[in-house]
């Protein structure tokens, strides 16, 4: 059997070795996220606009229309973005051979319509300097099945560290890949609102009106390799100068973050606790610096149920 190639749960990641087709994955995941802000119920902080992982690579997740159920999925093993319907239909638009961008944009909305779902994507791109619209790129594109594999073994790596990290916290939270800027967050509230900043633009009024931490991963571009990233909302006083962990953390000066390389993380001995190392210090400074109240937010998972061969959940 031949072996796959860099099938490690950490692969090489950096954009200079997969440009066009991180730039045509992300432009897909943009065409399902419009699909969510088009079909959800709005939710604050913008929740109803982001995409999750699953097993094969990211969904919307079933979203309401007209007393069904629609969802839309971007399968990275079978190259395809699957559009399907609570009535049984589905259909199928394959990304291999790589199409143009705009050419996928119309087939997404021929599917749609083939399914009776009645909605128009926004063509301009989000987030992203380029904002050729999704129905007039007609550039030549590139889609390597085997690089959008290793992006999504990253990140699902990220995520699954994300998620059981966050078992013990009480509070609102949730792992999210947002397709504006293209990367993995996990955020977490407290419960208490907060002035938005006005000299943000739109998209941060409607988010930044919470007390949040938000850690993530940043896929970088081709100036930038990817690295993890963590802040809090309202940032504390003097964040630029905390003492965090593991060594490797930098502040960032540009994006008022914290930052640790993911290259960093991949070649650890235990890159799990290398990450979750870097979690435990941004959340330390949330209840050492920006006031949160560690008890009131800790949940105490109920363990002796949970292994009980006599529960009845």
């Amino acid at each position: 059997m031949a072996r796959r190639e860099d099938s490690t749960a950490w692969p090489d990641i950096a954009v200079s070795g997969w440009a066009p087709t991180k730039r045509s994955l992300h432009l897909y995941a943009q065409m399902l996220g419009k699909l969510r802000v088009e079909l959800s119920p709005r939710q604050p902080n913008w929740m109803f606009t982001l995409l999750h992982l699953d097993a094969r690579g990211l969904t919307t997740g079933a979203m309401p229309y007209e007393e069904t159920a629609v969802e839309g999925l971007l399968d990275v093993f079978s190259s395809e973005i699957i559009l399907r319907r609570s009535t049984g239909c589905e259909r199928r638009i394959a990304l291999v051979p790589a199409r143009t961008v705009a050419d996928v944009y119309a087939a997404i909305h021929t599917a749609l319509a083939e399914l009776g779902v009645g909605c128009r994507l926004w063509p301009i791109p989000q987030e992203i300097p380029d904002t050729t619209p999704l129905n007039e790129d007609t550039r030549e594109a590139a889609y390597d099945p085997a690089a959008a594999q290793r992006w999504f073994r990253a990140t699902t790596a990220a995520a699954g560290i994300f998620d059981a990290w966050r078992e013990h916290f009480f509070g609102r939270s949730g792992v999210q890949l947002w397709w504006g800027a293209f990367d993995l967050a996990l955020i977490l509230f407290n419960g208490r609102h907060t002035t938005a900043p006005l000299d943000r633009g739109y998209l941060l009024k409607y988010d930044l009106d919470a007390e949040l931490m938000n850690v993530g991963l940043y896929y970088g571009d081709a100036n930038t390799p990817p690295f993890f990233y963590g802040y809090i909302f309202p940032q504390p006083a003097g964040a630029e100068t905390f003492a965090m962990a593991p060594d490797a953390v930098s502040w960032s000066d540009a994006l008022h973050e914290w930052v640790l390389p993911y290259d960093t993380v991949r070649a650890a001995a235990d890159p799990s606790s290398e990450l979750r190392t870097f979690l435990d210090a941004v959340y330390a400074r949330c209840t050492s610096d920006a006031g949160w109240d560690r008890a009131a937010l800790s949940y105490d998972i109920p363990r002796k149920l949970l292994h009980s061969p006599e529960r009845s959940i």
